[in-house]
């Protein structure tokens, strides 16, 4: 259904996996794990799909700009550097895709979400927190507010945070604090974490961590979520 796609807005390149839906609607940016767009890890593409299916103008950025990963060791040097060295470049990807996204014809109503998983939950987080004014809504699956400067103050969209019970990576007792200072932002907030469940539950290209009845629940309330909040 997708496709990979080149374009430029505010003097920023930007390559990613851009799936349409049949009709018009509000968009949604998913952000790849630590593994990179195009790993043969990464199950990104094929959920683009799944959010045009549910009637969203979906896009994935390449936030590491070609590169990708097939094990821990490499996945962790591309995430570690893009979070210690890379954040300008990462800010600029970030805009130039919301205006990219906006100005599709298709795009309407001009509503923008976010969601992503591993680092790519940690930028949803990061991307609400210092770019409010640009989304309407964001869902991180279990992010790691350690990676990025995140306030909370500043989270002034519509937030899902969801979790693994027995993720070894986040420390939900952070996310969980992070939930309680938005909710004093007068906007909607809301957390689950699932019982039983790893980091990277949702990925199905991982069987050592995918559960598959865990996966299909979350996904319907994330979708569920952009629905109510981006129409």
């Amino acid at each position: 259904m997708g496709r990979m796609v080149e374009f430029e807005a505010n003097g920023t390149k930007v390559s990613g996996y851009l799936a349409e839906p049949a009709q018009k609607g509000p968009a949604v940016i998913i952000i790849h794990e630590w593994w990179g767009l195009e790993s043969p890890l990464s199950n990104i593409k094929e959920l683009t799909d799944k959010l045009a299916e549910e009637g969203f103008v979906a896009f994935a950025p390449d936030f590491y700009r070609g590169q990708n990963a097939d094990n821990p060791d490499d996945a962790g040097k591309l995430m570690t550097d893009m979070f210690q060295n890379r954040m300008e470049d990462v800010d600029n990807i970030f805009k130039a895709t919301v205006e990219y996204l906006r100005n599709l014809d298709i795009t309407d109503p001009v509503k923008v979400g976010v969601t992503g998983f591993c680092c790519g939950g940690t930028l949803s987080m990061y991307f609400a927190s210092k770019f409010p004014e640009l989304l309407d809504a964001s869902v991180p699956f279990y992010g790691l507010p350690q990676l990025a400067p995140i306030d909370a103050s500043s989270i002034k969209v519509p937030i899902f945070f969801i979790m693994a019970e027995k993720d070894e990576f986040v420390n939900n007792d952070e996310v969980i604090d992070l939930v309680k200072g938005v909710w004093k932002n007068g906007v909607e907030v809301q957390a689950k974490v699932y019982a039983g469940v790893n980091h990277a539950f949702l990925n199905d290209k991982r069987p050592d961590v995918y559960e598959e009845k865990t996966a299909k629940d979350a996904w319907k309330m994330a979708v569920e979520f952009f629905k109510r909040h981006l129409g």
